[in-house]
């Protein structure tokens, strides 16, 4: 292959990075990034073009930042120690920190009765933080690219999601950083082969076990070959349409949070609902889930049908009537219009 091929496609992929570094504020100055590296073509890319990228973020955009490498075992395949001499090599011949778990996945997901997906997502990512407290990291970097985004969206839309799930996964979420979310699988395999990365090759992956496997290999083809062979572009295409309003419903939601929380506590929100109920139904939804993440921390079961039933408490407007979730939390009507969440 002709050696400027080659260097334009390597250059293409590593401006890419650079642009969404610079333009999402993926790394700052003095970062210490931990790399999820499962030893596949994805986080093996991502490993190479961040650690070629150190020398000119520094010296053209003053970031200088630190890798460290992550790797899990989760002792499904017998590849899997394989796996981890490679990656281990690789953080040698780099000069990069690297730490190691091993897992048994299938054990652990029994005990917890969830699904190998699950599960294996939870260790790794308690792994991960676990990791970045020790040594006070700042960000844990992750492989996820183009094909992966678009599968998570046709797992949200099936699961009957709202416009959130049409966006699928942001480049910065918290602390955790998606720097090739914009790249194709076949883009970065591409550069695997041109830059001799030699990555692992996990064939679990080829099998329709999984759902994420199943969107991949069947219904993202059957799509391409009997509607409409450019769906992953115009996904990606509809998720920044979705993204864009979302933005806008998010800051208008926000303000209006702002305006109804009359009173706020670590265990308490006294908010006045009636300006919630002047608003249309969208924003309605928006700020009652707002208003239990910030009393909660988190939205976990938390489903439209509660919301529904909270809109519908303060419709009614009687002092004392509660709204009680499990042991989660109780929205009570202290008073004409004033609720209390606690």
């Amino acid at each position: 292959m002709n050696k400027k091929i080659v260097n334009n496609m390597v250059y293409s992929i590593r401006e890419i990075v650079l642009e969404n570094i610079l333009k999402n504020n993926l790394i700052l100055n003095n970062d210490k990034i931990i790399v999820a590296v499962s030893g596949g073509p994805d986080s093996i890319c991502l490993l190479d073009v961040l650690t070629n990228l150190k020398s000119e973020l520094k010296e053209k955009h003053n970031i200088n930042y630190d890798l460290f490498v992550a790797h899990v075992n989760h002792k499904i395949r017998k590849e899997s120690d394989e796996e981890k001499i490679y990656v281990e090599s690789v953080c040698k011949n780099h000069n990069i920190p690297f730490y190691y778990k091993e897992a048994d996945i299938l054990k652990i997901s029994k005990e917890m009765k969830i699904s190998e997906e699950t599960c294996g997502r939870y260790v790794r990512y308690e792994f991960f933080n676990e990791i970045l407290s020790n040594i006070n990291a700042s960000k844990i970097a992750v492989a996820h690219n183009m094909d992966d985004n678009v599968e998570t969206i046709f797992l949200n839309i099936i699961r009957g999601s709202g416009i959130k799930g049409l966006i699928g996964m942001n480049f910065l979420s918290g602390n955790i950083i998606r720097p090739i979310l914009n790249i194709q699988k076949s883009d970065i395999l591409e550069y695997c082969e041109l830059e001799k990365l030699d990555p692992c090759f996990d064939a679990t992956n080829e099998l329709d076990i999984y759902k994420r496997n199943k969107i991949r290999l069947k219904l993202i083809p059957s799509i391409k070959n009997e509607y409409n062979e450019n769906i992953v572009q115009n996904i990606i295409r509809m998720s920044k349409i979705a993204k864009i309003d979302n933005d806008f419903m998010d800051s208008y939601s926000e303000n209006i949070v702002k305006k109804c929380i009359l009173n706020a506590d670590k265990e308490t929100i006294t908010f006045d609902f009636s300006i919630i109920l002047n608003e249309h139904e969208a924003v309605q939804n928006r700020v009652i889930r707002n208003i239990i993440f910030k009393n909660q921390g988190n939205l976990e079961g938390i489903e439209q049908i509660h919301v529904s039933d909270i809109q519908k408490l303060f419709t009614n407007n009687i002092k004392g009537k509660k709204y009680i979730i499990g042991n989660k939390f109780t929205i009570e009507i202290v008073k004409k219009n004033i609720a209390i969440i606690y």
